[in-house]
């Protein structure tokens, strides 16, 4: 009976904590906001939140479900862990459960918390120790979504609204800021981007070659994060960070590749058709750019023709290195060198420098210039000496490429000693380069082996050729 008349004064008092603002406010305080400072009932709604907390720690979930119910329905204000552990509650029930219509309830009672969290989020934060945004909300819930619906039958998954709703998250935190998309996040959105493209790979390919630009440039910036942390002297930060997020970006870097959507011969096909509709828009013209450079087809007649129209319309480094590209295939030499110092030129500060000098790096390299691209490498670092480790994994690149794989193994350890942020990316190029180099060593001594081989049978020939004596 206690509960039963506890519930009656809650379910009347609970709605007008829609506009309340709990700063400051103690779980006593919020619970007495909804029971009118009963103390019996202030006790009663601190046991389920006990007991609520208690079984998520033994992984009581059905207990779990039972107490959340009664928070949710009486006491909503109490504690945050109702939106935040309540996900993982429902994950869980759903994995376990074998009749499809719990399975579908308990997934529907999930996505309507999710929009309860999104209603009162401001309520929600004006307690919570960490403040979330709509775009923290949204990811949690797109990952979920992913993570449960396709398993539930009657959820109404599809793949379109898997993808809409990562977009979704992605646009409110670019928008409204939030706190760090995880690695995992980003990770499983590109899957789902992955597995739109496969779908429909003509009409989705350009999208998925942007979701690939973001999702990759997403987690170097964490990773850059990583770096300032260690320059602190926060050792333990810059770690969390380089396991957060090294792993997602060498996946998603492994998923594109085995993807075969940056075929050069189809990009080229596809921004030659786009290029009337593209041609006046300098934002079109320079995603576009990036995407060719980043593909391989920096080398193509209608990359130049890009790179035309968007200096024309508006010069950027892009553009300018587009034009030296252009410049260096013609054999125009001191033209190339015109318009790379001209995309120097155009950056606004030494640390947007030496990040052309890398960009210019990169197009020297893919045109064989080796000598050139490890100028421009020394230049990175000269510009911005914060560039030094990517300047160095580039300079293991080259080296690697010109067969002098000792010293593209020594530019891999330099570069992991000068920047923590593509430590993992230059342990995955030295175990390349130390497989191609015992191939190397392997043939080497089978050419060798060979080579004394036809020489003794050589001699032996001469020897009876020579009556044997």
């Amino acid at each position: 009976m206690k509960k039963i008349s506890i519930a009656i004064v809650l379910a009347a008092m609970s709605a007008t904590a829609m506009a309340q603002n709990f700063e400051g406010s103690t779980v006593d305080e919020r619970i007495a906001h909804s029971t009118g400072n009963n103390e019996d009932s202030i006790k009663t709604a601190k046991g389920y939140i006990t007991m609520f907390q208690q079984a998520g720690a033994n992984k009581d979930y059905a207990d779990m479900y039972i107490d959340y119910q009664w928070l949710k329905q009486y006491a909503p204000f109490s504690v945050n862990g109702i939106y935040t552990q309540g996900p993982f509650m429902f994950y869980n029930l759903i994995n376990t459960e074998q009749d499809q219509a719990k399975k579908l309830k308990y997934f529907n009672e999930m996505m309507e918390l999710f929009d309860l969290r999104q209603k009162n989020l401001s309520v929600l934060n004006s307690f919570a120790n960490t403040k979330s945004t709509l775009g923290d909300v949204l990811s949690v819930k797109a990952e979920y979504y992913n993570w449960t619906a396709p398993n539930v039958q009657g959820s109404g998954y599809t793949l379109n609204k898997a993808y809409a709703n990562f977009a979704e998250a992605i646009k409110m935190v670019n928008e409204q800021g939030g706190r760090e998309i995880t690695g995992s996040f980003l990770q499983t959105f590109f899957l789902v981007s992955d597995a739109m493209y496969k779908a429909a790979p003509g009409a989705m390919r350009e999208q998925y070659l942007q979701d690939y630009l973001d999702s990759k440039d997403a987690c170097e910036k964490m990773l850059q994060l990583a770096k300032e942390a260690q320059a602190n002297g926060d050792n333990a930060k810059a770690e969390k960070l380089v396991a957060t997020y090294d792993a997602p970006l060498a996946a998603i870097e492994q998923i594109f590749s085995q993807s075969g959507a940056a075929d050069s011969t189809q990009l080229i096909a596809i921004y030659t058709k786009k290029f009337d509709a593209y041609k006046t828009d300098i934002n079109k013209l320079n995603s576009s750019l990036t995407i060719m450079q980043n593909n391989d087809c920096d080398d193509s007649d209608i990359y130049y023709q890009y790179a035309e129209a968007a200096y024309a319309l508006e010069p950027s480094f892009t553009s300018a290195i587009g034009l030296a590209q252009k410049s260096q295939k013609e054999g125009q030499l001191e033209k190339m060198l015109e318009y790379y110092n001209k995309a120097l030129e155009l950056a606004s500060s030494d640390s947007r420098r030496g990040a052309i000098c890398l960009n210019i790096c990169n197009g020297l390299t893919k045109s064989k210039q080796y000598t050139g691209a490890l100028t421009y490498a020394e230049k990175a670092i000269s510009y911005n000496d914060d560039l030094t480790g990517k300047a160095y994994l580039k300079m293991a690149n080259i080296y690697a490429l010109l067969g002098q794989y000792s010293e593209a193994v020594a530019y891999c350890d330099k570069a992991s000693q000068a920047d923590i942020t593509v430590s993992g990316s230059a342990a995955r190029l030295k175990e390349n380069i130390q497989k191609a180099q015992a191939n190397q060593a392997a043939n080497d001594k089978a050419r060798k082996a060979y080579d004394e081989f036809i020489k003794k049978q050589k001699a032996e020939e001469d020897f009876w050729k020579g009556g044997g004596k």
